[in-house]
């Protein structure tokens, strides 16, 4: 059951509202987990029978992303595939024509989450060589609103997971996810994997309450941001209660 508030301590919500659940309040924190941001996003490139293709390593899912890269010429045009992880087919999602320079842009919107595999092939079957094409992987994260909250002092107030909240916690709120649940949160060129340690928020619209020091580190303003999330699924669910990560 979601709690409307703490018990002691209340915790203060600077652009959002997750909540602690009382009845977690006396739990012990357990050993530490780790955080680590990373800044920058990289540029996936490769090249094959004469093609090189470029993106960007993470995506947004449904949004805008573009490929470049360089091709002869007289290929006239390049065809963008996407590799279907189900099917383990290739299909296309974008065509780019070769200017005369031998570059290309292409815009594609990601379909699928996590890692993407995508190709680029001489457009015309006359051409078309499929067998060694280049290919990048690129990281599609699920889009979301989050607003963000900090306790009103350093004492430590817990939440609805019993993790002791201060003004370093590494840690997002989400309605659904398991507490515990690790997250890779991406923003503008800034990745950390934060775990789920609070319900909220209760603000249609809005996905995640990030706290203080996650906003922060991700490059936050005073004010909501757009994140791109990607449940981990490569590590176990932290058990909880346990002391989340701070920077």
């Amino acid at each position: 059951m979601l709690a409307a508030a703490f018990a002691s301590t209340p915790a203060i919500a600077a652009t959002g509202g997750a909540s602690a659940d009382p009845d977690q309040l006396s739990a012990d924190a357990s050993a530490p987990t780790g955080a680590t941001l990373a800044i920058g996003t990289p540029v996936a490139t490769a090249s094959a029978n004469g093609i090189t293709i470029s993106s960007k390593a993470a995506a947004l899912l449904k949004q805008r992303a573009t490929v470049t890269g360089l091709a002869p010429a007289n290929l006239g045009s390049v065809s963008i595939e996407a590799l279907d992880p189900k099917l383990a087919t290739w299909a296309p999602v974008a065509t780019a024509t070769i200017d005369q320079d031998g570059t290309f842009a292409a815009a594609w919107r990601p379909r699928t989450l996590g890692a993407q595999q995508l190709r680029a092939v001489a457009a015309t079957t006359a051409t078309r060589s499929t067998g060694s094409a280049p290919q990048v992987a690129v990281t599609v994260y699920r889009p979301g609103l989050a607003s963000w909250y900090a306790p009103s002092s350093n004492g430590g107030s817990k939440t609805a997971c019993g993790v002791r909240l201060t003004k370093t916690t590494i840690g997002v709120a989400n309605k659904t996810l398991p507490c515990g649940t690790q997250v890779e949160l991406y923003y503008h060129g800034k990745k950390i994997v934060a775990p789920v340690i609070d319900r909220g928020p209760f603000i249609d619209g809005r996905t995640w309450d990030l706290t203080k020091a996650t906003h922060k580190a991700l490059g936050g303003l005073d004010g909501l941001i757009t994140v791109g999330a990607l449940t981990v699924t490569t590590v176990p669910k932290l058990k909880t209660p346990f002391q989340a990560p701070a920077l």
